[in-house]
């Protein structure tokens, strides 16, 4: 039963027609190459056909399936890297959660010695079925990851979906980041894409390291990393006439805080930009900002597929394959 759900899941979202290129300023037309309709099927089988897909669970295991069947069916070469973790808080006595088993897919098409890692976690909570945060960001990966499966780049590309994202120690970002040993220094990018089909605003971030203070509600200390990610891709956004922002200069500064996948490979030194859905003005925290007017959807019961909006994950697909093969196929680089 669970393997005739993945096939049906995966042909169902494979239909496409033959892909036809226009080059222009020397990058594929990806706006035209990928469809709404075929992004949102993913949303559909992850967050409709799944549904909520706890760290651990039954369901995250059904959605490492699914991804890895579609990379595996798009030419990738694909591993699946099982964890232990523990997920946060406790029973209703008091004690500490027990570990699960989590997992993270993996899917490679090897170039050179240099890696530009795209990444988005494929557990929810279970408040809703997870459509925002994040089978929205799994959506855009796998959607680029067909776009750029017909065109060479000198750089090896790794599309991972990450488990354990929401609050697990450790998370999949940071078993994968531990995994490469000094070979995190072949990363020369890393994209994290993380809820961006329900919030106001389309924005793309750079990392930094961050420190809290004690004092509630005052200011983090910001370094701020490699911003070229990051303006990369807005630079692109602006040229393809997708309306992509960033974060406030009052606040944040075009950087963002650490509550992601991106944060492993910020902590390891490696130049990341954030793609996410968001609200900042108006907000009544300005650091955390808001995800729609009305307040955060995400772990919410209102993080379903109805609530997502096609047009946002669609653009950060279209967003995050330019970036990628610009990156990859070495027309874009630190300078």
């Amino acid at each position: 039963m669970k393997r005739n759900l993945i096939l049906v899941l995966v042909l169902g979202c494979s239909l496409v027609l033959p892909w036809q290129v226009t080059v222009a300023q020397g990058l594929p037309d990806f706006v035209a190459l990928i469809d709404t309709e075929d992004v949102m099927a993913h949303v559909r089988a992850l967050s409709v056909a799944i549904g909520a897909r706890p760290m651990g669970s039954q369901a995250e295991a059904l959605a490492a399936d699914y991804v890895a069947a579609a990379l595996a069916d798009w030419g990738y070469e694909v591993t699946v890297q099982e964890f232990e973790t523990t997920p946060p808080g406790a029973d209703e006595e008091g004690a500490a959660s027990q570990p699960v088993t989590s997992r993270n897919v993996i899917g490679v098409r090897p170039g050179d010695e240099a890696m530009v890692v795209i990444g988005a976690h494929m557990d929810s909570v279970t408040d809703g079925t997870g459509a925002g945060d994040n089978a929205s960001g799994v959506a855009v990966l796998l959607a680029a990851a067909r776009a750029l499966a017909d065109f060479d780049t000198q750089h090896t590309l790794v599309f991972i979906a990450f488990g354990a994202e929401e609050g697990g120690d450790p998370s999949g970002a940071d078993v994968y980041v531990e995994s490469l040993g000094e070979g995190v220094d072949n990363v020369i990018a890393m994209l994290n894409v993380d809820s961006v089909g329900v919030g106001t605003t389309l924005n793309v971030y750079a990392g930094a390291v961050i420190t809290w203070p004690e004092e509630e509600g005052a200011a983090p200390t910001i370094e701020g990393g490699p911003v070229w990610v990051r303006d990369t891709a807005l630079d692109l956004a602006e040229e393809l006439g997708l309306p992509f922002g960033t974060t406030p200069e009052e606040t944040w500064g075009g950087f963002t805080g650490d509550w992601s996948d991106h944060y492993a490979f910020v902590l390891a030194g490696v130049p990341v930009a954030y793609f996410e859905a968001w609200q900042w003005a108006g907000a009544e925290d300005p650091w955390w900002g808001q995800e729609t007017a009305e307040g955060d959807v995400m772990h919410s019961p209102d993080d379903v597929y109805e609530n997502v909006v096609p047009e946002k994950v669609e653009m950060t697909a279209e967003l995050v394959a330019a970036t990628t093969y610009a990156i990859a196929s070495g027309m874009a680089g630190a300078e």
